[in-house]
């Protein structure tokens, strides 16, 4: 398969880069950092992006973005364009030639009250980057219309990646998992990643300090790094929306703590609760993905620490 990995310089595109190129034909993309073997572009360069998209591709893989959610907290219209415009772009450029586009989108989507989250339940992003991925996945698939059954589509018919933030997060007019769209566009919800990365280790280096905070009060059910390459092939042949998590449930204070000892590192991982004064973004509390369309579910804690401890990659769901 030949693909195109946008976000290939980052920290869940790195793993996707290093694991799928073994496999498939694989066009990387960088931003601002140049990665030997990766194509410099800017997200918000439409032309250079169709310009890319002209060299034909079977899949798009849409992991690219501004994924710091302090960050898009400061600059919301910069996380509109990166993470949202972008993929407007992507859908009108590659209408009616035959190549999907998978996105990768967020649990912070939904607000954080519920016990857990299934593909239709209702989206209420409490911050801006929740907010421009619910505007990324409405460009994609909001207004496809349905050929099958039990796929969700846009209630809203999303006209494009500039909808109101205030919009109904429902994607969903009915009920329809499995089915399969028009274009066969996927959208995938991912939440928390964890592990190693081979070229931007952001979630490692925050252990490098002598300190390391960790939320008690954000639950979460954490996905694998190196698991997560192998899960999304399992999945790409589909469309419409779908849910990956990790199979365990455990506070971001519990995960933090767990991979500290497990690898002995020097650092202090201190526990603290609630959000930092305004303009620090909003966390939800509890953000439990769940899928009734499929059984994958990442590895325990115990499972990956071990392999973190053997250096090794997890291996395929």
């Amino acid at each position: 398969m030949r693909i195109l990995l946008l976000g290939a310089s980052g920290y869940v595109g790195g793993a996707l880069w290093s694991e799928w190129s073994a496999r498939h034909t694989v066009v990387g993309t960088c931003a601002s950092r140049p990665v030997p073997g990766l194509v410099p572009l800017d997200l918000r360069d439409q032309e250079a992006l169709r310009r890319l998209l002209d060299q034909g591709f079977d899949l798009v893989v849409h992991a690219a973005g501004l994924v710091d959610l302090s960050d898009a907290e400061r600059q919301p219209e910069l996380a509109r364009q990166l993470n949202a415009a972008s993929v407007a772009t992507l859908r009108d450029a590659v209408r009616g030639t035959g190549t999907r586009i998978l996105l990768l989108s967020t649990d912070n989507v939904f607000d954080g009250t519920a016990d857990t989250y299934t593909e239709g339940d209702e989206r209420a992003p409490v911050n801006a980057y929740g907010h421009s991925k619910r505007a990324a996945e409405d460009a994609l698939i909001g207004a496809d219309a349905l050929v099958g059954e039990d796929t969700l589509v846009g209630e809203d018919a999303f006209a494009g990646a500039d909808a109101p933030a205030g919009t109904d997060g429902r994607l969903a007019g009915g009920r329809l998992a499995g089915g399969r769209l028009v274009d066969g566009h996927l959208v995938v919800r991912i939440p928390l990643v964890y592990g190693r990365s081979p070229i931007a280790d952001r979630f490692m280096a925050r252990f490098d300090g002598p300190r390391t905070p960790a939320r008690t009060d954000l639950v979460c059910a954490p996905v694998y790094l190196p698991w997560l390459p192998g899960a999304l092939e399992e999945l790409w042949d589909r469309s419409g929306l779908l849910h990956l998590g990790g199979a365990q449930v455990v506070t971001r204070y519990e995960l933090m703590t767990r991979i500290r000892d497990a690898l002995a590192l020097p650092t202090e991982v201190v526990p603290v609760s609630g959000d930092d004064p305004l303009p620090a973004p909003r966390r939800p509390a509890r953000l439990v993905l769940r899928s009734v369309h499929h059984g994958l579910l990442g590895p325990g804690l115990d499972t990956a620490l071990g392999d973190m401890v053997r250096g090794g990659p997890a291996g395929r769901p």
